[in-house]
């Protein structure tokens, strides 16, 4: 049998996948804490200033910034916790570098990702996870120590790259081997532990005000790892795509076997028809695969906008929280909040009304609330707890958005070339993200200029996903011509 129907013999979603999906993603939250870690140890603190401070014999103006952009002598801080901008005097003509922090993490990702993804495509899921997981987390405990502001944004952007490519290969590895129909529900229910580990992060940043121990904490937890290595078996469906059938078999059966099935069952893969199909034992794929035809070559870049504008649209709301007014750690942890119940949401849509209508509705609704964002900060008087309220629901729509882009994007890329086509994915994420702090900062000058933007890019690509095959209940193609078809299958539909 196929690899999917092996599942359908020793349990789609049986205790052992549940076991290691658990644990896995359990593991992943230090990783997670490093994406949004910037929210509060680059935060911009308050400061007064005397009325005769000056700066180099230069009188201050209002903002106690001097017309050189230097802050002003005796200019005290008055924020009930430190950061870089604390520091290392990172405020006015400096402010700029805190934002830029950000970016250069996620650049590190950028990098990272479609690497690592790459080198697990080719060497193995778990090996490349290993390396990278407890990178991100001791290079994260390092840039805890960093005595220059140089130093540690290099330290983060390394960060940014370990920690971008475990996070990836870590959903790969949690739900390739799980069947079709559950593999909606375990891709959504993943995200979950994502927004508990960003509600957790701000109520860690909240106990633990200083940025050095904040960002030594949120690197300890990656210890937990240690405890899980002996658990964690490298992917049978990337070891049958590699011709090495006797691996994954036996990875199978021992699956079979604490799924509570009969020890003398044997689990038998269709050895003639995966290597026909696949040709993996000699061949490698890259990202030029992706393009080598007019049908990938549009999912691709389709995949490419939805994962920009999520991307974009997530972080630029989350890091905007400082902006909504009211207290940062409270905003900060309902926002986590807030994405659960888009998560069990998700998984309601995405049974029902399949991926492809799934992330429309969500991109749309998206793009919908920024707007009213945007229409309700263009009043001079206006109720704060609707513009938090409207905020909110766009944290909610984006993030359940972002659930269904991961699952599409899995079940969209072959095997062969999954982790590969899910790293340009990324890439063009990242891209999304290392531009959004720019465009928050933009709400210095316009309030409502951020949120225009944020609902312009969810509308287009929540426009351009509807050209996509529809996944729900198919199985996992394995090889590019099994992508092929999938798309022939939607374009003969006559599905536009």
């Amino acid at each position: 049998m196929d690899f999917d129907g092996a599942l359908g013999q020793i349990g789609e979603f049986g205790w052992y996948q549940r076991k290691i999906f658990v644990l896995i993603s359990l593991a992943a939250v230090p990783c997670y804490y490093q994406m949004l870690l910037l929210v509060f140890v680059a935060a911009t603190p308050k400061w007064t200033c005397p009325e005769d401070s000056k700066a180099n014999s230069i009188p201050c103006k209002d903002n106690c910034c001097t017309p050189r952009g230097v802050i002003c002598d005796r200019a005290s801080f008055t924020t009930n916790f430190t950061s870089i901008a604390t520091e290392w005097n990172l405020v006015c003509g400096e402010a700029y570098k805190n934002e830029l922090a950000q970016s250069i993490f996620m650049a590190g990702t950028l990098i990272g990702a479609p690497l690592m993804g790459s080198l697990a495509d080719k060497h193995g899921r778990r090996k490349i996870w290993v390396i990278s997981y407890f990178l991100s987390g001791g290079l994260a405990f390092l840039s805890g120590l960093s005595p220059s502001y140089g130093v540690f944004v290099a330290l983060r952007f390394v960060v940014g790259m370990f920690a971008g490519g475990a996070g990836l290969i870590n959903f790969v590895l949690c739900t390739e081997s799980i069947g079709p129909s559950y593999r909606g529900f375990a891709g959504t229910m993943l995200q979950i532990f994502f927004a508990l580990g960003v509600a957790s992060l701000g109520l860690l940043a909240y106990l633990v005000p200083d940025w050095r121990n904040l960002t030594i904490a949120t690197s300890v937890p990656t210890i937990f790892g240690f405890f899980i290595l002996n658990q964690v078996t490298e992917s049978p469906r990337w070891l049958a795509s590699q011709g090495r059938y006797e691996e994954a078999e036996a990875i199978l059966q021992r699956m079979a076997s604490q799924n509570g099935l009969s020890a003398t069952k044997q689990v038998s893969l269709r050895r003639t028809k995966m290597s026909s199909k696949t040709g993996a034992s000699s061949r490698s794929y890259g990202i030029l695969d992706l393009f080598t035809n007019r049908n990938t070559t549009l999912i691709t870049l389709i995949m490419i906008i939805s994962w920009f504008a999520n991307s974009h649209v997530y972080y630029g709301l989350s890091l905007n929280v400082k902006n909504l007014g009211g207290n940062m750690y409270v905003n900060f942890i309902l926002a986590g909040l807030v994405e659960i119940p888009s998560y069990v949401l998700t998984v309601f849509l995405l049974n029902w009304s399949g991926r492809r209508k799934s992330l429309f509705y969500f991109m749309m609704g998206a793009a919908g609330s920024c707007y009213m964002c945007m229409k309700l900060q263009q009043q001079e008087s206006h109720n704060p707890m609707w513009l938090s309220v409207a905020a909110m629901f766009g944290k909610f729509c984006i993030s359940a958005s972002f659930g269904v882009v991961y699952v599409y994007a899995a079940e969209l890329f072959p095997t062969v070339i999954r982790n590969v086509g899910m790293g340009v994915a990324t890439v063009a994420s990242r891209f999304g993200g290392i531009l959004c702090p720019f465009v928050v900062l933009m709400g210095e000058q316009s309030r409502s200029l951020p949120m225009f933007i944020f609902a312009c890019i969810s509308l287009v690509a929540g426009l351009a996903g509807l050209k996509l095959p529809e996944t729900k209940g198919r199985p996992m193609p394995e090889t590019m011509e099994d992508l092929e078809r999938l798309q022939h299958d939607h374009s003969k539909s006559g599905i536009r």
